[in-house]
């Protein structure tokens, strides 16, 4: 069931239970006032005829020896006076009825009159009382009046059956105007919801939009209450969604080439490998070229390996986000990369020089000697024999500084890239795979900088993390 139509069935269902509530309420109190007006006419007549009745009676009481003959003067006097609908009584003593029923009222008790108190002109005389009797479907509204001074009473009733029928009547007439108002609010307050959430089916429907893909759709809604609010939430959502989504295109593009690049990496290799394999398997080769072979095969092998490691850890730091600082003693981590690279740089005879200006920093020790074992191996591999290498650490970062060849400018934007290589044959021939730039571009975006690549050709490069953004 839509929104719309219970939010209008529960306003109509509320108005009808209201609207018959107070139908009830005001009914009640109009048939209460109706019957107090009743009782107030009905007592007034009740109360003069009793009074004449008395001032009748004891005209001729002296006059009358026997109390029989007082009873019937009293029955003439009643019937002259009291026409119909009522009764006289002497002592509890029937006299005389012109009505059809028969009333007991002597030793009942009624708290009737007690509520119409003030129609009757205030508290009733001793031992009157006014009655409600219910016979049937009639509504009885009974009278007693009580002499003060004779033993006689007399009793009058009043049918006000009508009161109530005429009050059953209104209450199902305002119950069928209710009903009635009620289905017009149905129907307006429809109208006037559809109108009102009419932005909200334009949400569901950019949001069925989006779901299928279009994530350019977004809510034309230039409201400023609670509707607007919620369509320019929505709004930014979707951006934040359509980001992420090209976000996220962007890496699975970027992951297929990098797997790409790869398969085309490892293409090359495991052929010379293969090759090799079989050329022993089925030659009779003399000893040197045999070793030459096994060496290739074992440094093609270990290039293998060194690129299955930084592959991996190129995956591993592209979905971090955050890693885990600890304060580095800055010279003691340049003297792990010096021992880690002594190798590599004793073979053609480089010198490392550190200069330190700031001893500590906060980051990951493993990840920066990663970082600082890969410049200084790619600074190596473009340097010339006797050449002189710079680790320097400084307000502004970690930089290594080589006296190499240098780098293109046009190279510049592409050399952090997976498996790009500016000498591929260089690089092919010193083990390289051009992954080093691309796990020290990660490293750095970890720690809170960015990798830095300054380079004149002829004259060398000078590469590392700098803090400044």
């Amino acid at each position: 069931m839509k929104l719309s139509v219970k939010i209008s069935a529960a306003a109509a269902g509320l108005l009808l239970l209201l609207s018959q509530l107070f139908s009830v309420w005001s009914l009640g109190e109009s048939r209460w006032q109706i019957i107090g007006n009743t009782v107030g006419l009905e007592w007034e007549r009740l109360e003069a005829d009793g009074k004449e009745f008395e001032k009748q009676w004891s005209g001729q009481m002296n006059y009358l020896k026997n109390d029989k003959l007082r009873k019937q003067w009293a029955v003439e006097v009643f019937r002259s006076i009291c026409k119909e609908n009522s009764v006289l009584y002497s002592g509890g003593e029937e006299l005389s009825n012109t009505t059809p029923y028969e009333f007991d009222v002597q030793g009942k008790e009624s708290s009737f009159g007690a509520r119409f108190a003030s129609a009757t002109g205030g508290a009733l005389p001793a031992q009157s009382r006014l009655f409600l009797e219910k016979l049937g479907e009639k509504y009885l509204l009974i009278c007693f009046w009580k002499s003060s001074s004779t033993d006689f009473g007399i009793v009058r009733f009043r049918d006000v059956s009508a009161v109530y029928a005429e009050s059953r009547a209104l209450l199902l007439r305002g119950a069928g105007v209710a009903f009635f108002l009620a289905l017009i609010l149905v129907g307006s307050l429809m109208l006037i919801l559809r109108k009102i959430l009419e932005p909200f089916y334009r949400l569901r429907d950019a949001a069925n939009v989006i779901a299928g893909g279009n994530y350019e759709e977004r809510v034309a809604c230039r409201s400023r209450d609670e509707v607007g609010e919620v369509a320019a939430s929505f709004n930014c959502m979707a951006e934040h969604v359509q980001e992420h989504v090209r976000a996220l295109s962007e890496a699975n593009e970027k992951q297929r080439q990098l797997l790409g690049a790869l398969s085309h990496e490892l293409k090359t290799p495991m052929t010379a490998i293969q090759g090799y394999a079989e050329l022993l398997q089925k030659v009779e080769l003399p000893s040197a070229r045999r070793m030459d072979a096994l060496a290739y095969i074992e440094e093609e092998c270990k290039r293998l390996s060194r690129l299955a490691v930084k592959m991996l850890q190129i995956v591993e730091l592209s979905g971090e986000e955050k890693i885990e600082k600890h304060v580095i003693r800055l010279p003691e981590l340049f003297r792990r990369a010096e021992t880690l690279t002594r190798c590599s740089l004793q073979k053609k005879r480089i010198h490392l020089d550190m200069q330190i200006q700031v001893t500590g920093m906060e980051g990951d020790g493993d990840l920066l000697l990663s970082f600082l074992t890969n410049l200084i191996d790619n600074a190596a591999k473009a340097s010339r024999e006797g050449a002189v290498i710079r680790l320097t650490a400084s307000q502004d970062g970690i930089f290594v500084k080589d006296e190499g060849c240098g780098i293109l400018p046009e190279e510049l934007d592409r050399i952090a890239e997976p498996f790009y290589m500016v000498d591929k044959s260089r690089s092919r021939k010193e083990g390289g795979a051009g992954l080093g730039l691309a796990l020290c571009s990660q490293i750095a975006r970890l720690h809170g900088g960015k990798l830095v690549i300054k380079s004149t050709p002829g004259e060398g490069s000078t590469i590392g993390l700098s803090w400044i953004t």
